[in-house]
């Protein structure tokens, strides 16, 4: 049984993905897999992974007879995984060399638990593939017990990249499917019902972020996958409410919805569309977060400001209190 099952889910990424693969062999941790689910892309990439396949055992490449999501790509792999463990990774992205012998010594170190996580940069690109890293190497691994430390729930970031998930707790889990954000459900709920997280406080993973292309660049355009955030966080509580641990994170979890959906709403001021729109759009989104996760009475706003921008928090509170003052109709 291979030590880690890595999947990535690769679509259009001809420019990028040699950058990703490179990261993934290069990795010092021994004996594990990598799952390369190709979701019928139509540039090149199909053929790039299939080179790197036929040099590398420990490479298993999957095609999609048809396009069906990164959500849906992450399933399939899961479906095909054998490791103890399971990471992801996005194919625009890239990996120190050591980010899975870290994390797998944390799980030696700590007695197997359910989660282990790191730390992520955001860049733009290359800059820090194969090189010496030691410098963001930050400290000793960190315990946490999710019940007993609630701040840590809510400043973990959604991302399933930067984690490995123990795969004898996934079971039948699996990605909401035909929606973006399909993370915060997966990520949230399996913090969540952990017994143990480690942490380990190095810099490991190289998210890109360009606002005109890759897996993230949706959010900074007019779109239509918008509202796709209430079905990920509508997941995330029904998941939740067939765990024991409801209750005890009902608080978090709102937090969580406010949150990220607001987050949604932010992206809204970038989008190159005229400001009546703009303000349109925003207000039909407030009135869906009204409706479904309530107002913010009870909410500790300074947490809900640190995790989704001081500046959306006031303009949600603004709405909330021009809602009020709004004559009913008869």
């Amino acid at each position: 049984m291979p030590k880690v099952s890595i999947i990535v889910p690769v679509y259009n990424e001809e420019e990028y993905v040699s950058t990703c693969l490179l990261s993934l062999i290069n990795q010092t941790l021994d004996d594990i897999e990598i799952i390369l689910i190709d979701d019928n892309s139509t540039d090149n990439s199909l053929n790039i992974l299939l080179d790197y396949a036929k040099k590398y055992p420990n490479i298993k490449v999957y095609h999609n007879e048809k396009n069906i999501g990164q959500g849906a790509s992450r399933n399939r792999g899961l479906s095909l995984a054998t490791g103890e463990y399971i990471g992801f990774v996005d194919s625009d992205d890239y990996i120190r060399n050591t980010m899975y012998e870290d994390m797998y010594k944390a799980v030696l170190n700590n007695n197997y638990p359910e989660v282990v996580t790191t730390e992520i940069m955001f860049v733009k690109d290359d800059s820090y593939a194969n090189r010496d890293l030691e410098f963001l190497a930050r400290g000793k691994e960190k315990i946490i017990n999710p019940m007993l430390d609630k701040n840590a729930v809510i400043s973990e970031s959604p991302a399933v990249c930067n984690k490995i998930f123990r795969r004898d707790t996934l079971k039948d889990f699996y990605f909401v499917e035909d929606s973006l954000f399909e993370d915060i459900p997966f990520s949230y709920t399996k913090y969540m019902e952990a017994s143990k997280v480690v942490s380990v406080p190095s810099i490991n993973y190289f998210y890109r972020r360009d606002i005109n292309r890759g897996v993230s660049s949706v959010n900074y355009k007019e779109n239509n996958h918008i509202t796709d955030i209430f079905q990920v966080l509508d997941r995330l509580e029904s998941d939740m409410r067939k765990s024991s641990r409801y209750e005890v994170f009902k608080d978090e979890i709102k937090l969580i919805q406010l949150a990220y959906s607001l987050i949604r709403v932010e992206e809204v001021n970038n989008w190159q569309v005229d400001m009546d729109k703009k303000n349109l759009i925003k207000d039909k989104m407030f009135s869906l977060i009204e409706d479904k996760y309530g107002n913010l009475d009870d909410v500790d706003i300074a947490l809900l400001e640190s995790k989704c921008g001081i500046n959306i928090v006031d303009e949600y509170t603004n709405y909330l209190d021009n809602e009020k003052e709004r004559p009913k109709s008869l």
